[in-house]
């Protein structure tokens, strides 16, 4: 029998599997974790005033990895964590740091940014595309302030706040559909030019505190709770079941297996989850200490979980991406291989007809498409592609019918 598989289909048996699962404890062993990241195979946590813990085995144990970077009578006061494609980053309070040994040591990359202080550092690390941006705490008027920006991996940094305004405090950023956001104390703002400019965004003229996009709909957590856009901001409309109208600092939001994720920073209500693109929302807490919903800090998602730093521990979550089940009677090819660097095949000798083969990200967009023809053997194109893991559907153009086939990683 042919099963008839939508795209939305596909989406919605995604997301039944992942409303099951629950976070899974990381055990790092110490208190005051504020920010993680995932890097050559290992996961990162900065923990202050330990400095950088690592585990090199999936969490099965730790280690203290803060060679080279600076200490204070016997405190290393990291504040932050990131990477861009090929270097590992950290902000501390005595400047941005990077390590391209995967943690085995660290150099002073702070250059030309602000002088750091136990107020004024590196609060926040994103990279989106080829540039990596770090974001100090303080307004953009004051010493230290500011949003900045490398293409270089720190040998130099630039400027990254041209259009906002002198009294804003950036909380946040996020990149929807090939646009910059970046939530402030006052407003929400765009970039279209990957952080060389910008400018209002939509109507907002509050704060914001974090922003996501997901299925065409901007949400952000801000001073009216968590509202939702369908019109690039336009008209903003309120969201149900969120805990609290008054967003406090520190609230963040993620796109993870097609849902949102929020940290609500109002003290037992902890993690909330959306799965209908902002618009209702529940808690999410499964799994997670009593203690750790109340001290959750940060965000961070990979190719296969989303993680959340809490002060007491870690966890994390597994996408459900891989719980689609190809359709195994009509023998369906497999992808091949599935770690590519610049393409992967699928073979199609033994079938016949025009098909599309379609990629999803982990948070369920489709990210790619091509053409593939029956009778061959299909070469799909890495393109554009950012690294990461992707599911792979295969559609009948002349039904219109999808079957998931399988995943792939980019490396």
């Amino acid at each position: 029998m042919r099963s008839n598989i939508t795209v939305s289909t596909a989406l919605a048996l995604l997301l039944s599997t992942s409303l099951q699962a629950q976070w899974e404890p990381l055990n790092v062993g110490g208190t005051g974790n504020r920010s993680i990241t995932t890097f050559g195979g290992s996961i990162f946590v900065a923990a202050p005033p330990a400095g950088i813990r690592k585990s090199a085995n999936d969490g099965a144990t730790w280690t203290l990895a803060n060679t080279g970077l600076p200490m204070s009578g016997a405190n290393v006061n990291v504040r932050s964590v990131g990477k861009s494609a090929t270097a590992l980053f950290c902000g501390t309070e005595s400047g941005v740091y990077r390590s391209t040994d995967n943690g085995a040591s660290w150099l002073n990359v702070n250059g030309a940014l602000p002088t750091a202080t136990s107020t004024i550092y590196c609060d926040k690390i994103f990279t989106f595309g080829t540039a990596t941006f770090v974001v100090f705490t303080g307004q953009l008027s004051q010493n230290g302030g500011g949003l900045f920006r490398t293409f270089d991996n720190g040998a130099s940094w630039l400027q990254a706040y041209s259009g906002l305004s002198s009294n804003m405090v950036v909380t946040n950023m996020a990149e929807v559909g090939g646009v910059l956001y970046a939530s402030t104390n006052t407003a929400l703002m765009r970039s279209d030019d990957l952080g060389g400019s910008w400018q209002p965004a939509g109507t907002t003229n509050w704060s914001v505190q974090s922003v996501q996009g997901v299925n065409g709909t901007l949400v952000i957590l801000g001073a009216f709770g968590a509202q939702r856009s369908t019109d690039n901001g336009a008209t903003w409309s309120a969201s149900t079941g969120y805990p609290t109208t008054n967003c406090p600092a520190g609230s963040e939001l993620i796109v993870f297996d097609g849902m949102l994720y929020a940290i609500t920073k109002t003290g037992p209500n902890g993690c909330f989850r959306s799965a209908d693109n902002g618009a209702t929302w529940t808690a999410y807490n499964d799994g997670l200490s009593p203690q750790n919903t109340f001290v959750q800090e940060e965000f961070h998602v990979s190719s296969s979980h989303l993680y959340i730093a809490c002060a007491l521990d870690c966890y994390r979550v597994e996408s459900t991406t891989t719980a689609i089940p190809a359709d195994a009677a009509l023998q369906l090819p497999k992808p091949q291989p599935t770690v590519f660097q610049d393409h992967f095949n699928v073979d199609l000798t033994t079938m016949s007809g025009d098909h599309r083969i379609i990629l999803l990200d982990a948070a369920g967009r489709e990210v790619a498409s091509q053409s593939a023809f029956g009778g061959q053997m299909n070469r799909i194109a890495r393109g554009a592609l950012v690294a990461g893991r992707y599911h792979c559907l295969m559609q009948d153009v002349n039904t219109g019918i999808i079957h998931p086939i399988g995943q792939v990683i980019a490396e």
